[in-house]
């Protein structure tokens, strides 16, 4: 089989070498493509390359009725979305409201909100709010009444919408709410979390673990999750991680998942029937 990713996947210790080294599997052939973008996506609907490096969120996955391949010996470490909060600022009705968002965000959920953003070109807050109330978290309330917070983002549609999200509903509870979107780079971001310029971010588990920690191991979601408690300064906490991830990803067509009874990344190393 061939495989299409980043020139980079050829060599990352969660590459090319990683799938070797954990699941046995060996490619015949690593073409290089783009990093989860358009030419991935069309190399492997067009049977350029049989499986594909993407991202779980990637709107092109549901589109496409592409398979993700499972991962259970965690491979690509685990990069659940995770509130970041100023510590100070996590009240008992802070913590209530994000939790409740975090326990309905899944995976597949934030690969449909972005789907609305950048293929149906909706606006990201209109978006966030009209998840609230399908989830039935839009009701008003006053769990995080005198709380005053700057949420941040980075500058990509994923972590805006989760932005807007923490917003639309800490403000539905009450709370005080600035938004500085689109920030840029984690350097940037993370700097002004630790120095309290802002108060609440949407993290992505094993990046942020890994910045902070560039020697850091842990790979599972309970591993990477602990790890980044221990490793946040004494001013940030984190909340409840979500199951919702945005991580690398082994992805196949249907027909190849059905052809060679694919399921998880280890099926990859069978032989063929």
């Amino acid at each position: 089989m061939i495989l299409g990713g980043p020139p980079e996947f050829k060599t990352r210790v969660d590459g090319v070498p990683g799938l070797a080294k954990n699941y046995g599997v060996t490619f015949g052939k690593f073409t290089v493509t783009d990093t989860g973008g358009p030419v991935t996506v069309t190399a492997l609907k067009n049977g350029q390359v049989d499986a594909a490096d993407l991202f779980t969120t990637d709107p092109s996955i549901a589109a496409n009725n592409f398979v993700i391949l499972t991962d259970p010996k965690s491979n690509f470490a685990a990069q659940n979305i995770v509130p970041v909060i100023n510590k100070d600022k996590a009240t008992d009705g802070v913590r209530t409201t994000l939790n409740k968002i975090q326990a309905k965000l899944t995976t597949s959920g934030l690969s449909a909100l972005l789907t609305k953003v950048q293929t149906d070109k909706q606006d990201p807050d209109v978006v966030a709010k009209q998840w609230l109330s399908d989830n039935g978290l839009a009701a008003t309330g006053t769990a995080a009444a005198g709380v005053s917070l700057t949420i941040g983002s980075a500058n990509f549609p994923e972590n805006v919408i989760l932005a807007e999200i923490y917003a639309e509903g800490l403000k539905a509870q009450g709370a005080s709410i600035k938004t500085t979107l689109d920030i840029g780079s984690r350097e940037k971001y993370y700097a002004a979390l630790k120095d309290g310029s802002l108060d609440l971010f949407a993290e992505y588990t094993g990046s942020i673990l890994q910045f902070i920690e560039p020697t850091a191991t842990a790979t599972s979601p309970t591993d990477v999750y602990a790890a980044l408690a221990k490793a946040l300064p004494a001013n940030l906490i984190e909340l409840n991680q979500a199951t919702a991830q945005d991580s690398d990803a082994i992805v196949v067509t249907k027909a190849t998942a059905d052809k060679y009874h694919l399921v998880s990344i280890a099926d990859l190393a069978k032989p063929a029937n």
